[in-house]
């Protein structure tokens, strides 16, 4: 049986998908073990200083990879995303795979796992690399040294014949023993481990970028990205190849200012303070 046709058939959306997306993939099970129980207070500072401080308008887009209901009701109810996908744990490839495949090839995808932290403005000289340099896969914000390691064959092979290379170790200090503490490794072994090392600059029609992006935190056009996107069927792995197809399809990229950086999962007095006065 079937009484008329559907009034909204004829209508336009009510919200239509803006040119910039940002797109965050989490996964918080549990709070009853150590690695998980700060992570809810880690998603929230992501979530919100991603987009308190982009300053752009944009569409924001959360696939939650089977959270735990106090996770889900936060982001649907408190932060309340433009989409909300919610599902059992595909995996973080997967996910990232399947969001960004759904989303048209003219977006602006701004893709971060849930637990960078953002600073102001830290959209703005993304963009403006991806549009300055040819046929780019990836803009990140974070530069840290041993992404240079791999990956980006392909981006200084280019940058050899059309621009120009630096090499030395540019990246401060300060910003590599950051990323030492957030994944749980001691900065003096991690300064020793790196000494040999050594970052890569590429000058441009007069903008400077490193010869690397990073996987936990990029931005790039729909219709590169998702030529890179896979399917690995595992919950979380190893990022590397991903890096690897993103360099066989465009340039990969990253701001040699620190516009965001990764947080792990506790949250310090420093950092506490820090996000105070970004959300």
């Amino acid at each position: 049986m079937r009484i008329g046709l559907n009034p909204l058939r004829e209508k336009p959306a009510p919200a239509n998908i803006k040119p910039i997306v940002f797109l965050v993939v989490t996964h918080l099970p549990c709070s009853d073990d150590p690695y998980h129980a700060g992570r809810l207070e880690v998603l929230q500072a992501c979530l919100t200083s991603m987009r308190q401080n982009a300053h752009r308008e944009h569409t924001f887009m959360v696939w939650d990879n089977g959270s735990k209901t106090e996770v889900t009701d936060w982001i649907q109810h408190i932060f309340e995303p433009d989409i909300f996908v919610s599902s059992g744990n595909l995996g973080k490839a997967a996910a990232r795979s399947l969001a960004v495949n759904m989303l048209p090839p003219g977006t602006v995808i701004a893709y971060s796992d849930d637990d960078i932290l953002y600073y102001d403005n830290w959209f703005k000289p993304q963009l403006e690399l991806l549009n300055h340099f040819p046929n780019v896969a990836a803009v990140s914000g974070y530069p840290v040294r041993t992404m240079f390691r791999s990956g980006n064959a392909n981006t200084i092979a280019w940058a050899e014949k059309h621009a120009t290379l630096k090499r030395g170790q540019f990246i401060p200090r300060e910003w590599e023993n950051d990323f030492a503490e957030s994944i749980g490794r001691d900065p003096q072994q991690h300064i020793e481990k790196t000494t040999k090392d050594f970052d890569t600059k590429i000058i441009y029609n007069g903008k400077e970028a490193y010869a690397t992006a990073h996987h936990c935190q990029f931005i790039g056009y729909q219709a590169i990205l998702s030529r890179s996107m896979y399917f690995d069927g595992m919950a979380a792995h190893d990022e590397h190849p991903f890096d690897i197809e993103m360099d066989r399809h465009g340039l990969r990229l990253c701001t040699t200012e620190r516009l965001c950086r990764h947080m792990g999962n506790v949250l310090d007095d420093k950092l506490k303070s820090e996000i105070k006065v970004l959300v």
